[in-house]
């Protein structure tokens, strides 16, 4: 299952069940790809991806806006599932509470994100 396009020798994916495998790489067989997808999929809950910061504008304790997944949070914005602890001008301590109803606590600075699949901070793209 393979064929040859401008010289390279390019791999295609068969269709299992209900899904095409992608396409190999360096690293990850095509199968082994495959089931990184799905693992990366069960682990991170539906319309739940990374929780990024975007934005800080602090003036005081009770005095701020911030734009967490791209929305506008204010000391009176409130959501079941995310709390805000604390603000400073460089960052934001932040409570996650996951579907099963762990809480996770993490702090972020702007352009920052944490991983819900890994568990990581990691860096946004400005």
């Amino acid at each position: 299952m393979f064929q040859i396009l401008m010289g390279l020798l390019v791999f295609s994916s068969p269709a299992w069940a209900d899904e095409a495998l992608p396409r190999t790489s360096l690293f990850l067989s095509a199968q082994d790809a495959h089931k990184a997808n799905v693992l990366a999929r069960e682990k991170l809950p539906p319309g739940q991806g990374n929780i990024a910061l975007g934005a800080v504008l602090y003036y005081a304790v009770d005095d701020w806006v911030l734009w967490l997944r791209g929305e506008k949070w204010t000391p009176q914005t409130t959501r079941e599932d995310l709390r805000i602890l604390k603000v400073s001008s460089e960052r934001v301590r932040i409570a996650w509470l996951d579907d099963d109803q762990n809480e996770h606590i993490f702090t972020l600075m702007p352009n920052q994100a944490y991983q819900i699949a890994t568990g990581k901070i990691i860096s946004q793209p400005r």
